[in-house]
């Protein structure tokens, strides 16, 4: 229920503002608004305030602003003139000059825009504390075999962002691939703030396109040089949709539990250390953890870790632990200490040699009931070993695509190499400087703007499938998701939903702002207005566009939500 009250919400408050911005042209234009509801009808509740009726609409799907002489279908001179018997002619919207209904239509749109860049002003004002990988661009894991691991990197020296001469590209690299730690400075000259942009540069360019990008490599003693690379995304895998480069964020490999008894503790390595270097080569949380996997029985370890902001080196050599591969668990509920384990991701090998399956909640393991520090425990002492599992499988919608049941199983657990310490998330406080704000608010605003702008070319041109088109749903989903990370992503989300509103209501399509906005062009430039039946068709055109554009997309969100509740 909170879920659907945050949804809500947040389409009221865009919805509002969309429709402000339409009402108050209207009112500096001098047409008479006879209601402004958000929520379409029937009329729950209002107040008649002068001659415009503010109400509530029991329909929580949008709004509207309905002002005289504004008709989503042509209306005949006696049915107009009963209609707003009361109104002056010179009051109807469609008797203001052209120039005005241009405006009205148009401030809508420009709302969202502004309610935007307010949204990323107050982000950027206030200020919170995010995971490190949203403030910057930092590479984490490369994959084998990525373009990014094989991409041919010539030393810069000079520290500009674009526009470097052919030459550079026909002498021989430097170097060959991206590391961890390096750090994208810019994608075609464009500045990258986060690994998250260039996924999205990525896809919207598509498999064919060369991407030319300058990266900054940080030196174990403290310098950094730069390097021009030129490569492009592809297809990795074949569970890829969109092409990708092949790198992760960088998660600091800081260290959370330190546990007893194991090789981390007996190096001396504490909580709020933060392992930078291993066997002189730069890690990071997911780079550290599959470098300890594969050292050999009885390699030691060489540790740079930075403490207390001066770097120390230990040194330790990995045990051999128990864990169950390409398995992932959390806590089944808000009880993290006692709540029975849930299966996260399991992959599809596992799941066909144990039956075990996505979504099932393991109530029990080797008898004992099955907490996260009892089923991670159990798992430790058993390598080379199996765990028995009491499992309970949840029913899927009612029972018609999966029904419960109650099943024991049996689970391998893996000889692994550990060192015995749990990561824990690196934060940073990310506030930008007062004078800063309004420029920060319209450069994120510009950036979801374009974005949108190039989603819709690569749509167009087919390098972004119409089946990964959001409704209803997703946007329910997205904005649930936010809400549940905190303020920032919440209100992220919603200025990133007030921008796409803008851009596609500006669309060219009948019975949308758009379209009305053509409609009004053609009557300016042949100065006078369309005839009613072209109007009526046109409309109707429009209607039936958007109808089945919301039946395919709420079809795909539905789809998209079976999906993602099967094992």
């Amino acid at each position: 229920m909170t879920n659907l009250i945050i949804f809500l919400l947040v389409l009221s408050f865009l919805v509002f503002f969309h429709e402000l911005g339409h009402f108050l042209a209207a009112k500096a234009c001098g047409i008479y608004v006879d209601r402004f509801s958000v929520g379409m009808p029937p009329r729950i509740f209002g107040v008649k305030w002068g001659e415009t009726d503010y109400c509530i609409g029991a329909l929580p799907i949008g709004g509207f602003v309905k002002m005289a002489g504004q008709e989503d279908a042509p209306m005949s001179e006696e049915e107009r003139a009963k209609e707003y018997a009361k109104v002056p002619p010179d009051r109807w919207f469609n008797n203001k000059p052209v120039w005005q209904r241009i405006i009205v239509i148009v401030a809508g749109p420009f709302m969202n825009l502004v309610v935007a860049v307010v949204l990323y002003g107050v982000i950027a004002g206030v200020g919170a504390d995010v995971p490190e990988w949203e403030v910057n661009a930092q590479i984490g894991k490369v994959e084998s075999n990525a373009p990014a691991s094989e991409a041919p990197m010539w030393r810069l020296d000079t520290d500009q962002l674009n526009g470097f001469p052919q030459s550079l590209y026909a002498s021989e690299p430097d170097a060959i691939g991206w590391q961890t730690g390096d750090r994208i400075l810019a994608v075609g000259g464009s500045t990258i703030d986060t690994i998250s942009d260039l996924a999205i540069e990525a896809v919207l360019g598509g498999e064919n396109r060369v991407h030319n990008i300058v990266i900054e490599r940080p030196y174990p003693d403290g310098s950094t040089e730069r390097y021009l690379t030129r490569v492009s995304p592809r297809m990795l895998d074949e569970e890829d949709n969109y092409p990708r480069f092949g790198v992760a964020p960088f998660t600091t490999a800081l260290v959370g539990d330190v546990m007893e008894a194991m090789p981390a503790q007996s190096a001396g390595l504490q909580e709020g250390d933060i392992i930078y270097r291993a066997n002189g080569q730069r890690v990071d949380a997911t780079t550290f953890r599959e470098m300890t996997e594969v050292i050999p029985e009885g390699e030691e370890m060489v540790l740079e870790v930075l403490r207390n902001g001066e770097l120390t080196e230990l040194t330790l050599r990995p045990g051999t632990i128990g864990r169950i591969q390409e398995l992932n668990v959390a806590p089944s509920g808000p009880d993290t200490e006692n709540a029975p384990v849930e299966v996260i991701l399991i992959s599809q090998a596992l799941q066909e040699a144990t039956g075990l399956q996505r979504r099932d909640i393991i109530e029990e393991v080797n008898g004992m009931p099955a907490t996260m520090d009892n089923f991670r425990e159990l798992e430790r002492a058993n390598p080379e070993g199996d765990l028995q599992l009491q499992v309970q499988r949840p029913a899927i919608f009612f029972g018609m695509l999966q029904s419960s049941d109650s099943l024991e199983l049996t689970v391998p657990v893996n000889a692994v190499r550990a060192v015995g310490i749990g990561m824990t998330t690196q934060t940073v406080f990310q506030r930008t400087p007062p004078a800063q704000v309004i420029p920060e608010a319209f450069r994120q605003s510009y950036l979801a703007f374009s974005r949108t702008i190039l989603t819709i070319k690569a749509l167009i041109v087919q390098d972004v499938s119409i089946r990964d088109l959001g409704g209803p749903v997703m946007i329910y989903d997205v904005t649930t998701q936010a809400a549940d990370a905190g303020w920032v992503w919440l209100t992220r989300i919603t200025a990133f939903i007030s921008i796409n509103l803008a851009i596609f209501n500006l669309l060219p399509i009948p019975v949308l702002d758009g379209g009305l906005l053509v409609l009004n062009t053609i009557e300016g430039i042949r100065r006078k207005p369309v005839s009613p039946k072209f109007q009526e068709r046109y409309q109707t055109v429009g209607l039936l566009f958007i109808v089945s554009l919301m039946l395919f997309v709420t079809w795909q969100d539905i789809g998209r939500l079976i999906s993602n509740s099967l094992p």
